[in-house]
């Protein structure tokens, strides 16, 4: 795995190389003045300040301490004024540059206005200020990014329990009706089946007593099988819905897939498939024919297999054309992927040999 250079050039790298180009130009420039102790003490002490900021994040005010520490050594050394381009980096690089005021006037009092020492405390302060305003858009990026994820993962499950919503939804939807069914038909079906019964059996009573009522009897139990035949077919012609879905329609959606011939495959008991699954796989069909039309070149087949089992039920559709695009997932199937996921089954899409695979699986409810 290679590292591109915008990876390796982060605040935290460009503060150490700085910190160490700085110690060791000081260094060298205490070698070549030939200071007495009080450069060499001044070294060290800020090669500790220096590692342990490396380690641990001191607060800004211990910068003025770094800067004591020069004013101090400039008193035995002049050269140790060239030092303060060290704490005054840390200062800027804490973002308090009021933290320099008592080295600038301390500065001023000695009248240091060397050109090549004033060039070289600009030089430091603007890296540091560069650095901590480089640091701080890179924390803004990385919050912005974060809430950005965390309200894009927010909003998938706010979708994922819509979704969820909607299927619980449709199965008490289905109960209701259920309920309604088995009401209309023991309210009506069922009484008048029984009243019909009941008929019938005064009815053979009569006829063997040979009362002429047992016509009349006869006649009414007569009427009750008609009323509950009404009222049976009423029940089945309410049971229609208005929009058809199902295996029909599943297999009318393919046959009127015109770019190329479908071929559909059916195994198992698809009665057994509840409306809100259908309510998955024909748009899993639609998307897959679709995408064949406007992702595929030359397609010349596509194998729709439908396999209905115990526990699941699995739509394979394979085409063979040949993909525009390298990317399995559009907008369309990452939302019917949701959808599957939300009735706790899944959805792959991917490319094998000589075509473009889309496979479906949900799972049964058990009886």
């Amino acid at each position: 795995m290679t590292t591109s250079k915008d990876e390796m050039l982060t605040p935290v790298a460009c503060t150490l190389i700085w910190r160490f180009l700085a110690i060791l130009l000081f260094g060298v420039f205490w070698i070549l003045d030939d200071a007495d102790e009080a450069g060499i003490l001044l070294l060290l002490f800020l090669i500790t300040l220096v590692l342990m900021r490396g380690r641990v994040d001191l607060p800004a005010w211990t910068t003025l301490i770094d800067q004591a520490a020069c004013i101090i050594a400039s008193f035995f050394w002049p050269g140790a004024w060239f030092a303060l381009a060290i704490p005054f980096f840390e200062t800027m690089l804490k973002g308090r540059p009021w933290f320099i005021l008592l080295s600038l006037l301390f500065f001023f009092i000695e009248s240091q206005m060397s050109l090549l020492f004033i060039t070289i405390l600009i030089a430091a302060s603007f890296t540091g200020m560069a650095i901590y305003y480089w640091s701080k858009g890179i924390a803004v990026y990385k919050q912005e990014a974060d809430q950005e994820r965390r309200q894009r993962y927010e909003l998938e499950n706010f979708k994922r329990e819509l979704l969820q919503a909607n299927v619980q939804s449709a199965k008490v939807a289905e109960i209701m009706e259920r309920n309604r069914i088995s009401k209309s038909l023991h309210d009506h079906v069922g009484h008048e089946l029984t009243g019909a019964i009941l008929a019938l059996q005064a009815f053979e009573q009569l006829w063997k007593e040979g009362d002429p009522r047992a016509d009349q009897v006869f006649f009414k139990a007569k009427e009750r099988f008609s009323e509950s035949s009404r009222h049976l077919r009423e029940t089945v012609r309410n049971m229609k819905s208005v929009s058809v879905i199902g295996l029909d329609s599943f297999k009318e959606i393919s046959e009127q897939f015109q770019t190329c011939p479908v071929d559909v495959t059916i195994y198992g008991d698809t009665p057994r498939i509840p409306a809100y699954l259908w309510g998955i796989l024909e748009p899993c069909l639609k998307e897959a024919l679709t995408n064949v039309v406007r992702h595929t070149v030359e397609p010349t087949q596509v194998n729709v297999t439908l396999d209905v089992s115990e526990s699941i039920v699995r739509l394979s559709i394979f085409n063979d054309g040949v993909s525009r695009h390298a990317d399995g997932y559009g907008i369309g199937l990452r939302n019917l992927r949701q959808r599957a996921q939300a009735v706790d089954g899944s959805l792959s899409a991917s490319f094998v040999k000589e075509g473009f695979q889309l496979v479906c699986v949900l799972p049964l409810d058990k009886d």
